[in-house]
């Protein structure tokens, strides 16, 4: 999603605990993944894991700064 489609939502702390555990569950899935380590592949996995931690760092209320600091 580009900057120009952002959407603001607002969330109950349930919500975000759902949100979040389905975030874990991806990640997981990313990371356990059975391929051929291609030098591709590998990179698709670090961006699709960067992206998933982006968008946790988010939901959790961390500001961009905060999330680069990670």
């Amino acid at each position: 999603m580009s900057a120009d489609n952002r959407v603001n939502v607002e969330l109950t702390s349930r919500q975000q605990d759902l949100l979040l555990e389905g975030l874990r569950y991806i990640s997981s899935s990313v990371k356990l993944r059975r391929e051929d380590p291609t030098p591709e592949l590998l990179e698709l996995r670090r961006e699709q894991l960067r992206e998933i931690h982006q968008l946790a760092s988010l939901i959790e209320g961390n500001s961009p700064a905060e999330m680069a600091l990670r």
